[in-house]
């Protein structure tokens, strides 16, 4: 087997750990959600109003403003000297929490304005390829 195999065998359990562990993040985040109803109630919006995009639009903001609460409140805390007026700790973490909450909502926003233009313009080029085809 050698030097080469050994080295080879210590690079494939290495990567196939990598995969386990990513593939168990991927279900915690999974069950995460599934649990605190956002996965549901974004279907349950896509079966109501019958359109995929909806159902799509309603995850992605539930998901970038779940997000943001924690980004925004460790920034927050981590930008605490800005927030000289605030002596209590906790409060600080609250103004990030809130505020993260805010810029997970517009990158929500704006991640869905972006998907709409890019569908239309690509349906558009569609359909003015299939003319002249």
């Amino acid at each position: 087997m050698g030097i080469p195999g050994l080295i080879a065998m210590l690079v494939m359990v290495v990567l196939i750990g990598v995969g386990i562990g990513i593939g168990l993040f991927a279900c915690m985040i999974a069950a995460a959600l599934g649990m605190l109803g956002v996965v549901s109630s974004s279907v349950a919006l896509g079966f109501f109003t019958k359109r995929p995009a909806t159902a799509v639009r309603a995850l992605l903001l539930q998901c970038d403003i779940l997000a943001g609460i924690p980004a925004g409140a460790v920034t927050a805390w981590v930008g605490r000297t800005l927030l000289e007026h605030v002596d209590e700790s906790w409060m600080i973490a609250v103004y990030g929490g809130i505020g993260g909450a805010f810029a997970g909502a517009l990158l929500a926003l704006m991640l869905d304005f972006i998907f709409r233009r890019t569908h239309a313009w690509l349906e558009q080029r569609m359909k003015q390829k299939a003319l002249t085809s």
